[in-house]
């Protein structure tokens, strides 16, 4: 029986093993790098040990380190969470020479699936509908070139050891094919240590839709459920549901019993998941199967009332499942958001530094977070901060509880997805489920603005902005005779009069664009969260003070205004504004990260559009862009450097 367990990961895939493992009354031992010394994970383990100051090979990635931990705690098993070691079958085996449990597939069926040229040919033996494409490793350009044009574009090139999105490409045309086959080989490269890549036909408007199986070492093997992971950036998903609402029963049945043939064909023993994509037609098709836990295993969870850790932890016991199919009943509905740290403003670029304050939902909401206020968001390790679980007796409920959930959620320190998240959530073709993994780039074609257009939530904006600005003001507590009555709000959208008629404990009567207004309202100050009770409604943003304007944080949306007394906005309107001509031509650094590659030098001339050099961050590689043309004075950097955010790279004439 398993006693003890080393999590061989980190933050919130550690701490979720870690809750499981207590409830169980198993011991857990934690394990990070010099960099993680201060990892929340390590406050819920039993046991921590340093691996080594390098913060992934010399890690979180070095077997040998790792196992010689656990053999000296006397560790009986090890779980690996998802990423890092969790699909590396060289690892399985050095366990199994050591007598240590795997809590995972065996390192054969790793090896099978993990291949994704080869797991598509055990696929296609087994009957799993697959996607038309080239099986084998694409020899070079002119290679891959010649195979995309049997195919027929647009094509998908995609890493043989990939998975989480990385070393993935679109290419619909010639002239893309040779910068993205690159990209690929690269990217696979410094995420796995393997450049081959292989080509497949990519499915237009394709919704990415998962089975979860489950399975012992008796041969018993159960499929328990679907998800919708459609919702993707950079081909990594944000936002996942389960069940879906666009296969019906019989896909659904199809799509089961295919992921069970596949994982009786290599011998599948433990949780994991099948992916297939899907088109307008429900047609159906094998992506990859995942042979660990996924993220997104929390909503599975929820509709299904099963623990997938423990089942995990129970197969390696050697346990037989205690249920059958018949007894897998997916009630009710659940979505869970990724909150990242990321900026959608800034093509998703990722974000490192101090987390400041951050502050979770508590109410009728699941939670599994790897940062808490003080937290240190590396460059070295994946953005994900938290997973926001909602659960509901249908999918409306569902949704609702998750955009209540996520305006209770403040994050100050470094940019996140968070607002982008709301505004998913509140798009009408999102609440209809017309959704497809292209949501993202047809519905912010443009990118993510963080505006809105609605005229309630403009309403909104101005009286959480009045409320908290008239608060710091005059500490609304008491009747304010002495008031000043008139009032601007003053922001991109128009500039607004308000009057104040009345403030009287936390209530303030106001007359809005010929409308009056009564409302009360409550503050919590150390999260910056405002709470408005409007007409029997309650709505919620942040609210920040900034130097000199108001930042208002509403249901997706970004708002920076200004408020005035009537007589300071006509002074404030005659100032000079800023002339954008003026701008000097510079690249900075948009995250902290390490520079790969230049592709610029000087005296170079650069077209708006053109790349400029590649940073690595947080497992990614992004390429920098101009946004601007000129010729190439300084390059203030060179290939192998560290950067810091806003960090000077370039200077053009």
């Amino acid at each position: 029986m398993i006693k003890k367990v080393l999590i061989a990961n980190r933050a919130e895939i550690a701490i979720r093993v870690a809750k499981t493992c207590k409830k169980m009354g198993i011991k857990t031992v934690g394990v990070f790098s010099k960099d993680d010394s201060m990892s929340l994970h390590l406050k819920y383990c039993d046991e921590s040990y340093l691996l080594g100051k390098d913060p992934l090979k010399g890690s979180y990635l070095n077997i040998e380190k790792i196992v010689n931990i656990a053999k000296n705690v006397a560790a009986d098993a090890i779980h690996p969470g998802y990423g890092f070691l969790s699909e590396n079958s060289k690892f399985v085996k050095k366990l199994n020479k050591e007598n240590i449990i795997f809590i995972g597939p065996s390192y054969k069926a790793i090896e099978l699936m993990g291949d994704k040229i080869e797991s598509k040919k055990i696929a296609k033996k087994a009957g799993v509908n697959c996607i038309p494409g080239y099986e084998n490793a694409i020899e070079n350009i002119n290679h891959g070139l010649k195979e995309a044009k049997s195919i027929g574009y647009p094509v998908m090139i995609k890493a043989s050891a990939g998975g989480g999105g990385k070393g993935m490409r679109i290419a619909r045309n010639n002239n893309e094919f040779e910068e993205l086959f690159i990209a690929a080989k690269n990217e696979a490269m410094n995420a796995f240590g393997d450049d081959r890549v292989f080509i497949e036909k990519y499915i237009e408007q394709p919704r990415h839709i998962e089975m979860q199986i489950l399975s012992d070492n008796h041969g018993n093997i159960l499929w328990l459920g679907e998800r919708e992971c459609s919702i993707q950036r950079r081909h990594q998903k944000i936002i996942e549901e389960s069940p879906s609402s666009f296969i019906d029963a019989s896909i659904r049945n199809k799509m089961g019993e295919q992921a069970v043939s596949l994982a009786k064909a290599v011998n599948y023993s433990s949780a994991g998941t099948v992916e297939f994509v899907v088109d307008k037609n429900q047609n159906f098709y094998f992506l990859e199967m995942n042979t660990r836990l996924q993220v997104e295993h929390p909503v599975t969870e929820l509709v299904t009332g099963l623990d997938l850790v423990e089942e995990m932890i129970n197969v390696a016991n050697n346990k037989k499942l205690a249920f059958s199919q018949k007894d897998i009943k997916v009630k009710g509905w659940s979505f869970e958001s990724r909150l990242c740290a990321e900026s959608p403003k800034k093509s998703f670029l990722p974000c490192a530094g101090r987390i400041e304050n951050i502050n979770y939902p508590t109410e009728d909401i699941r939670v599994d977070f790897g940062y808490k206020s003080g937290g240190e968001v590396s460059i070295y390790y994946d953005s994900l901060l938290a997973k926001i679980i909602s659960f509901g007796k249908n999918r409306d409920e569902a949704l609702v509880k998750m955009l209540n959930a996520l305006s209770e959620v403040s994050i100050e320190g470094i940019d996140t997805n968070l607002d982008f998240l709301m505004d998913i959530y509140k798009q009408k073709s999102f609440s209809l489920g017309d959704i497809n993994t292209n949501f993202i780039s047809k519905t912010y074609n443009d990118g993510y603005k963080g505006k809105t257009d609605e005229k309630e939530e403009k309403e909104i904006i101005v009286l959480l902005a009045l409320s908290y600005h008239l608060n710091s003001l005059y500490n609304i507590n008491l009747h304010i005779k002495n008031i000043s009555k008139a009032w601007m709000v003053s922001w991109s959208y128009q500039d607004i009069n308000i009057n104040i008629n009345s403030i009287k404990d936390g209530y303030i009567s106001l007359t809005f664009e010929n409308s009056i207004k009564e409302f009360t309202f409550t503050i919590d100050h150390i999260n910056k969260i405002v709470s408005i009770n409007l007409e029997d409604k309650v709505f919620k943003g942040r609210v920040y003070i900034q130097e000199n304007y108001i930042k208002v944080f509403y249901k997706g949306s970004e708002t920076n205004l200004n408020i005035f007394r009537k007589n300071i906005y006509e002074l404030y309107n005659k100032l000079p504004k800023e002339n954008k001509n003026n701008k000097i031509k510079q690249i900075l650094s948009p995250m902290p990260g390490k520079v790969t590659k230049m592709l610029v030098k000087e005296k170079d001339k650069i077209l708006e559009g053109d790349n400029l050099l590649v940073l690595d961050a947080m497992k990614m590689e992004n390429i920098i862009k101009s946004n601007f043309q000129g010729l190439v004075k300084d390059v203030l950097v060179e290939e192998g450097q560290s950067v810091s955010a806003d960090q000077l790279l370039i200077t053009f004439d």
